[in-house]
């Protein structure tokens, strides 16, 4: 398979599109692996960050080209645009947890270099019973705990265990166990500066002329990576950021659909109803009734 071919996903065989807008996503290994034998084909993520942890049985994992075993006490950070595949020993257990990229940023903000640490792909290979493994290990069983509970003040608390499994590996990573290279594809690196402009200023609703000024390509240059790269044009990655926004918004707050439109940079709360209702298949009062 060409990294052209490679699918973009949210979670594992779910598309972008179909994600709910929680601070943190975490499942048990078994949870998606067992129903697909075992074998999770490669993909990667647009902007999304995954937390690893085995805790008993194993397998193999190839992220960006490069095989790793994988046994009890393997932790893993997957960042996003990396191409990765596993091969569980099946009865695996273990833990996947997954934050989106905006979230991340925003519970460092004040922490620049400690976001900087996540910045790429790495598998950290120690003993299940050292203390700092089993710490993670009860961080993920509590953030699992919170997951399911769907109780009240459910979008703080998953934030903070989000920020408690972000700054484990954090820690872990600066004392480095073993590190893997981020891909030196040049439209990898285009695209990933693009989707860091489009987050800086996803409101401003400039248009995909000027952000390829900015980064000093032409627009089908710009379109032709993404498509390469996410399988999707790069006017779809300015409408998901929009969308992801809106999701929250519509989900987690009381803002009627004017405010939230407004808030977003529409000019118009009759557009941004057409606009979210094309993309979502519901109009965004269906969608906050529906969650």
């Amino acid at each position: 398979m060409s990294t052209a071919n490679v699918p973009a996903y949210w979670l594992y065989g779910e598309r972008r599109g179909d994600r709910f807008p929680d601070a943190l996503h975490i499942e048990t290994i078994n949870a998606r692996s067992a129903i697909n034998n075992w074998r999770i084909q490669p993909h990667r993520h647009q902007d999304m960050h995954q937390f690893f942890l085995i805790v008993a049985g194993g397998g193999r994992a190839r992220i960006d080209g490069v095989d790793h075993r994988l046994a009890p006490g393997t932790a893993m950070l997957i960042t996003p645009f990396v191409i990765h595949e596993f091969w569980f020993e099946a009865g695996t257990i273990g833990y996947v947890a997954s934050v989106a990229e905006v979230i991340l940023r925003r519970l460092f903000e004040r922490e620049p270099m400690t976001m900087q640490t996540l910045a790429g792909p790495r598998v950290l290979d120690q003993p299940l019973d050292r203390p700092e493994v089993q710490e993670l290990l009860a961080a993920m069983q509590a953030a699992l705990a919170e997951f399911g509970r769907n109780a009240g003040g459910r979008e703080i608390a998953l934030s903070a265990h989000a920020a408690l499994l972000a700054t484990w590996f954090a820690r872990a990573a600066s004392q480095v166990s073993r590190s893997l290279e981020p891909s030196a594809d040049g439209r990898i690196a285009l695209v990933q500066r693009f989707v860091a402009r489009v987050e800086a200023d996803f409101r401003s609703h400039q248009p995909l002329d000027a952000y390829a000024r900015q980064l000093g390509v032409s627009v089908p240059h710009l379109t032709r990576c993404c498509r390469e790269t996410l399988g999707h044009p790069a006017i779809r990655i300015i409408h998901d950021r929009l969308m992801i926004e809106a999701r929250r918004y519509l989900v987690y707050t009381s803002m009627s659909i004017s405010q939230i439109a407004f808030g977003l940079g529409f000019s118009d709360p009759a557009y941004f109803s057409r606009f979210f209702a094309a993309r979502a298949g519901l109009s965004p009062s269906d969608y906050r009734a529906a969650g």
